[in-house]
C-alpha cells in the first residue's frame, strides 16, 4: 500500500502559470520514485510527473511540489516559498488537464502511478478566494471532505506543513469571566478561565498567568 497521498492543491492562484499539486511520502522510511507517475484532472487525459533538476526521488516524511511545466523556475512567485529540502517536480506540459484547473467549479484530481493505478483521488470545492489553496489536515490516507480545509494563507504552503494541520500543543484562552464583571479596587474578584488545547497531544502541564497590566 502506497505512502504516497494528495496535501494539497492550488488551483485558484493570483495568475499566470502558478496551478501546483503537492504530494506527502508519510512513510517513516521508504522513499518513492515519482518517476512518470500521473495526476489526473477531470475527464482530461493524466499529465505526467516528470523531473524539473532535482530528480525524482521522494524521501520519507517529505513534501513534492508539481508545478505547470511553464511556470518560472528561478523567478516565480512560489521560489522564496518552497523550502529547498521539498522536492520540485513538473508536469510534460504546460497546464494541469487540457487547459488549467477550474476556479469555480468542484472538479476531481487522482493520484496515479506509473501503472497507472489510482493511489488516492480528492474532489476539490472550489470555495476559495484568489491564492487560497484547499489543504489536507491530517497526513494520512484520507481524501473525504471533511479531512481537508482551505489554506488560511495566502499562495498556500506549497512544500512544508499545511496552515490547516494542527501542532502537538496548541493552547489558548478559549474564555476568561470575571466575578463580578465590574472591577472596582480593593474588591474581591472571582476569575474564571477555560484553556483549549487544538494540538494532537496531550498537554500534560502548563500555566497561566494573570496580572494586571497597569502601565499597559
Amino acid at each position: 500500500d502506497s505512502t504516497l497521498i494528495l496535501s494539497e492543491i492550488m488551483f485558484r492562484p493570483t495568475s499566470g502559470p502558478n496551478e501546483f499539486i503537492e504530494l506527502y511520502n508519510f512513510s517513516e522510511t521508504e522513499s518513492i520514485d515519482l518517476d512518470s507517475f500521473k495526476v489526473k484532472y477531470s475527464t482530461s487525459n493524466p499529465d505526467i510527473i516528470i523531473d524539473a533538476g532535482e530528480g525524482t526521488i521522494l524521501p520519507p516524511n517529505s513534501f513534492a511540489i508539481i508545478l505547470e511545466g511553464d511556470y518560472p523556475f528561478g523567478s516565480g512567485i512560489y521560489d522564496g516559498l518552497i523550502p529547498p529540502e521539498a522536492l520540485l517536480l513538473k508536469i510534460d506540459n504546460n497546464s494541469f488537464g487540457s487547459s488549467g484547473m477550474a476556479n469555480t467549479s468542484d472538479r476531481p484530481i487522482w493520484l496515479l502511478n506509473n501503472n497507472e493505478d489510482t493511489l488516492e483521488a480528492y474532489f476539490y470545492s472550489a470555495n476559495n478566494s484568489t491564492a487560497i489553496s484547499d489543504e489536507k489536515i491530517e497526513m494520512i490516507k484520507d481524501s473525504s471532505a471533511s479531512n481537508w480545509a482551505n489554506s488560511v494563507v495566502t499562495n498556500g504552503t506549497p512544500g512544508f506543513q499545511n496552515s490547516v494541520t494542527p501542532v502537538q500543543f496548541d493552547l489558548a484562552m478559549s474564555s476568561l469571566i470575571f466575578n463580578p464583571s465590574i472591577l472596582v479596587e480593593g474588591d474581591d474578584v472571582t476569575i474564571s478561565a477555560k484553556v483549549k488545547n487544538l494540538g494532537t497531544e496531550l498537554a500534560q502541564s502548563y500555566s497561566i498567568e494573570i496580572y494586571n497590566d497597569v502601565d499597559f
